[in-house]
């Protein structure tokens, strides 16, 4: 593995097309604050954040992140995401002190800044792997990174104030230093996995996983020796379980005794009320409160039904389609936008299930898969292409099996889809013909103008606020 500081190093054969990447993710990101300028760029949420929760859409990407800078608290789920809160704390030293001296909330610039960090190295770390790792030549690796980058929710991910763009960062140099380990024979060191897996599952608890997998394929059977398991896998499984335990007592179990309180505050308040009421006032709060019943019902509808109603199982979905959900939602929206309900939450007014205008969208979807499928036989012998067939199976099982967050599943779309171009690039390696560049070319022109234009359309939109 490289020096820490030299991995970052932008190389000269790198520079410009870094620069446009660069440029393209700062335009992105330029229109985004644009867009939500007038939303956001107050001194405080205060009174706003109604307005600020109901305005907000993108997809099914939560505001969390700028909520926690504008105003820090743990504002993620502390099991699955056991170390954002904390990362985020220095941005929100900083959007207070700005604040203070300038009388603004900067929550958008602010939190920009690590998101076009970690798009850019998104980038040049995919471009790397397929001219590193896979050792194809300068253009088609480009060619194969910008084919990624033209793909609705990697090209949406560079904008969104979420942890999917970190996420993306995290794994791409985890793949990285693996494909180089195994291509040089080196040993995936017990401090380098580690420390991986303790930031990258940090984020995301369930990506840790793909930090084990990479140790797996490098060191194949030292894997398993009783030091590397220990201090590995063990030691830091441990560890970050205990951040994470130590978090939900110290920050959430104390809120959610607050609340209860105040539920139950409420509810006495509320009866009595309600025992004062005339037999008109009644029967309209009656109307009320089974009109909120019914939206919280088809809301739950849209989620599917559980295996549990407890634990980890209670994110699980048993009920929604995996067959629609794979052609519409996992190989459809992720890779290609619909129109219809176009940047929708599925939790609010877009359902589970959109169809797209035109025949030739499956079409594309279809080719785009094709490339795929004969891209990993094309490299079926290659062990670093297991390695990532490996995360995106694991990917699979917790979203298409379990059902993990199924009913958007393209929302997670950074944490897997860069397998198509991987596995496509072991396609172009052994088919070196001008055609199959030709195609790969035209579908990434496709791809950035039909995604580029309804994402830059919506972000050119004018937003109403109502205060």
């Amino acid at each position: 593995m490289k020096s820490p500081l030299k991995i970052f190093r932008i190389k000269p054969e790198e520079r410009i097309q870094a620069l446009v990447a660069l440029m393209v993710i700062i335009a992105l990101n330029a229109l985004f604050i644009w867009r939500l300028h007038d939303l956001f760029m107050q001194p405080g949420f205060g009174p706003y954040w109604k307005t600020f929760e109901h305005e907000y859409h993108l997809s099914g990407y939560d505001p969390l992140t700028y909520l926690g800078v504008t105003d820090w608290d743990v504002v993620y789920q502390v099991y699955r995401h056991p170390l954002l809160a904390f990362m985020i704390w220095p941005l929100y030293l900083l959007n207070d002190c700005l604040s203070s001296l300038l009388g603004i909330n900067c929550v958008q610039y602010i939190v920009a800044l690590p998101i076009i960090v970690c798009s850019l190295y998104s980038y040049i770390f995919l471009y790397r792997i397929h001219r590193e790792v896979i050792e194809l030549g300068c253009r088609d690796a480009t060619l194969l990174t910008a084919y990624y980058f033209s793909f609705a929710y990697i090209l949406l991910s560079l904008i969104v104030p979420d942890h999917f763009t970190i996420s993306m960062f995290l794994l791409l140099i985890t793949l990285y230093i693996s494909g180089v380990c195994i291509k040089k024979g080196r040993e995936f060191k017990w401090w380098q996995s580690a420390l991986l897996f303790y930031i990258t599952a940090g984020v995301t608890l369930s990506n840790g996983c793909k930090v084990f997998l990479s140790g797996f394929f490098v060191n194949l059977r030292d894997f398993f020796r009783p030091k590397y398991l220990l201090l590995a896998v063990i030691l830091p499984a441990a560890l970050l379980w205990g951040t994470a335990t130590w978090e939900n007592y110290q920050f959430v179990i104390p809120k959610e005794k607050i609340r209860a309180e105040q539920k139950a505050q409420k509810a006495k308040e509320q009866a009595e009320r309600v025992a004062q009421m005339t037999p008109d006032e009644k029967r309209r709060f009656e109307t009320k409160k089974k009109q909120r019943e019914a939206r919280l019902r088809r809301q739950a509808e849209k989620s599917g039904t559980p295996m549990e109603d407890h634990g980890f199982l209670k994110w699980t979905d048993i009920t929604t389609s995996r067959w629609q959900s794979a052609y519409e939602n996992l190989f459809g929206e992720s890779l290609q936008f619909h129109q219809e309900f176009f940047l929708e939450d599925t939790l609010v007014h877009r359902p589970v299930f959109v169809a797209y205008r035109w025949i030739h969208s499956y079409i594309i979807e279809g080719v785009m898969l094709l490339l795929f499928a004969i891209g990993i036989w094309c490299g079926r012998k290659n062990r670093f292409l297991w390695l990532c067939l490996s995360c995106f199976a694991f990917d699979m099982l917790i979203h298409l099996f379990l059902g993990f967050g199924i009913n958007e599943v393209f929302i997670m779309a950074p944490h897997f889809m860069f397998v198509l171009p991987i596995a496509t690039a072991y396609l172009l390696k052994i088919l070196q013909t001008k055609w199959l560049r030709i195609g790969i070319l035209l579908l990434t022109l496709y791809l950035f103008i039909y995604n580029g234009y309804l994402l830059t359309t919506f972000l050119l939109s004018p937003i109403h606020v109502v205060l």
